[in-house]
């Protein structure tokens, strides 16, 4: 018909079509992610699941945190550097814990057992070197009374 407006509303099917391809496209990467995050309950105590099985080839994560940052983790066993402060750790999981040295300069370096049955997370509070007195140093004798 000569004369009539026809509004075609391809807007909103275009928006719904995008819309579904953006869910269609992160769907895998949000379904591959990891469904129990870290928490504060699971705090690398292992957990009394007695009828657990362990799966060398599944990764447990553990948050590290130190009080200062940046300190260096080296696992003990091997004196291997896993990282630095705050950092996300990954171990195969293990029925043996794992033990972490953490090291920052002008402080005492702490060890600590990490559980490797479940995620969990561990925070280390780092103490600072004593420093020493030195004993008062002696005057000389010639600036005595000059």
């Amino acid at each position: 018909m000569i004369g009539t407006t026809v509004v075609v509303r391809r807007r909103s099917w275009t928006v719904i079509g995008g819309a579904l391809t953006l869910a269609a496209i992160a769907w895998p990467t949000v379904a591959c992610h990891r469904r129990n995050p870290i928490s504060p309950a699971s705090k690398s105590q292992p957990r009394p699941d007695a009828g657990r099985t362990i799966d060398p080839g599944f990764l447990v994560l553990v948050w590290t945190e130190t009080t200062p940052p940046e300190a260096r983790m080296v696992r003990v066993s091997d004196g291997h550097v896993i990282g630095y402060t705050p950092e996300i750790v990954e171990f195969h999981q293990s029925a043996e814990p794992v033990a972490i040295r953490f090291e920052l300069e002008g402080y005492l370096p702490v060890t600590r057992e990490v559980s490797a049955l479940s995620d969990g997370e561990l925070k280390v509070v780092l103490e600072p070197i004593p420093k020493t007195d030195l004993p008062a140093t002696k005057r000389s004798k010639g600036s005595k009374g000059h």
